[in-house]
């Protein structure tokens, strides 16, 4: 068992998350592999994510979502789940695919396939009395001009390993095949899957599995040819949090009235997280968070990680992945969030109007 040693015993913050954000294990102190490599994967696996994560390749994305819960009507949870059938199928124009690579196609077979998957007969109580998720909403994502066909492949090829004996339907959504009336560019595809497996054995997924499912996925995306990539925000650089899928529409929405030259409200989540930065800034409440000493944290693991990596490409030779490596180091952008940037954009027009104000007396002064 590595020892560890606390770096700086005087950061403020609770105490028991900054031991875990500030200490080096004995590995990063001798110059060994970083503990997060540590008997994980092999220096190839090693250097084929450098490769994809310096030249930027595109990144899987996958979202989970249990299904609906009804605290005291377990039918209404298993209609649910019809319902959602219907919804990825478009109500039954576009074709959904089994486990075993069979098309349902049409809204009586859609119904016939959620009958056969015997949701009745699943346990829909924990031992507490607690509703459970009879299905698992799965959305896997790429970004645009990703070949949709060879990506649904991928899909399949993935649950078909990951989810032996369970039932499951994919539906892929394209910009082009998608009948919604503000269908997304990239293509993804939805996974409805069956929360127990023909020996009645529940699946639970925890945020861990989905690290290694991303790892997967990506995996057997470029076994069919795509260039996919499964990384962290940090790992890439970046510390800014993307928009999730319900707010992702609003805004959408929200810009796109704007562009016609509509007066829409401003979305409440962004509006909230704007007036907190902002009354923040104006009590000068501007003092490094919690959350902000962790990013800093992680940056500093990813830059030892790298500076570690680049130091091996040297050792053996690779020039040119070692310069692609440090260039990538050096191209990072500052460690930054949301709130930091629309307080430094209130502090920006504060001192623009503060100029404007002396310029317009200097002005004075000089007629």
């Amino acid at each position: 068992m590595t020892t560890n040693e606390i770096v700086d015993d005087e950061r403020p913050g609770r105490r028991s998350g900054i031991r875990r954000l500030v200490y080096r294990s004995s590995n990063e102190r001798e110059g060994k592999k970083p503990d997060r490599w540590h008997d994980t994967r092999d220096w190839p696996a090693i250097k084929e994510q450098l490769r994809l994560t310096v030249r930027r390749a595109p990144e899987v994305v996958i979202n989970v979502r249990g299904s609906r819960l009804q605290k005291d009507d377990d039918q209404a949870a298993i209609r649910g789940v019809l319902r959602y059938m219907m919804y990825i199928s478009r109500k039954g124009q576009l074709p959904l695919e089994n486990q075993h690579r069979e098309r349902i196609e049409g809204v009586e077979s859609i119904k016939e396939a959620h009958a056969s998957w015997d949701l009745d007969m699943q346990r829909m109580r924990s031992g507490k009395s607690e509703p459970l998720h009879p299905t698992f909403n799965i959305i896997f994502s790429m970004p645009a001009r990703t070949d949709p066909e060879k990506m649904a492949n991928a899909v399949v090829d993935f649950a078909r390993e990951r989810f032996q004996g369970h039932q499951f339907v994919i539906a892929l959504h394209t910009n082009d095949t998608d009948p919604a009336d503000n269908p997304p560019e990239h293509p993804h595809v939805h996974l409805i899957l069956r929360a127990e497996d023909e020996n009645g054995q529940r699946i639970y997924i925890r945020k861990s599995d989905l690290r290694i499912w991303r790892e997967e996925f990506a995996a057997r995306l470029r076994a069919h040819g795509l260039n996919a990539n499964a990384t962290s925000r940090a790992q890439r650089g970046k510390t800014l949090k993307g928009i999730r899928g319900a707010e992702w529409h609003i805004q959408n929405r929200y810009e796109k009235h704007l562009r016609e030259g509509k007066n829409p409200q401003v979305p409440r989540a962004k509006e909230a997280r704007f007036r907190q930065a902002a009354r923040e800034f104006q009590e000068g409440l501007i003092e490094q968070k919690p959350w902000e000493f962790a990013m800093a944290a992680r940056r500093g693991d990813v830059l030892r990680e790298l500076s570690w990596a680049s130091e091996q490409l040297e050792l053996e030779g690779d020039a040119e992945l070692h310069d692609e490596v440090r260039r990538f180091m050096q191209d990072m952008p500052a460690v930054d969030s949301e709130s930091r940037r629309i307080q430094r954009a209130l502090a920006d027009r504060i001192q623009a109007r503060l100029q404007q104000s002396r310029d317009q007396k200097a002005g004075d002064f000089e007629r």
